[in-house]
């Protein structure tokens, strides 16, 4: 009989160890459309194929620079109307 191979999966992690920290200097796009009013979809629609001040596209989403919120606001203007619920 073969020896058994060791499992290479990791330990899941903790609670306190999956805890964003707090002493990042960028935004995710949750958090950024929290500070500017916009729902998040609707944020990610309006930024998709524009070149937005302190906005970089990777390839998990979005880093967005923390002191870019302001010129970002004011770059993308109002949120747009929240639609009406379905009616089932």
């Amino acid at each position: 009989m073969p020896p058994q191979k060791a499992s290479r999966s990791q330990p899941k992690a903790e609670a306190s160890e999956k805890q964003k920290s707090k002493d990042r200097d960028w935004l995710t796009t949750t958090e950024l459309a929290a500070r500017i009013g916009w729902r998040e979809h609707a944020l990610r629609d309006a930024m998709r194929g524009k070149d937005l001040p302190g906005v970089r596209r990777t390839a998990f989403g979005y880093h967005i620079e923390g002191s870019a919120v302001d010129e970002i606001k004011s770059a993308l203007g109002e949120p747009p109307a929240k639609p009406n619920a379905a009616r089932r």
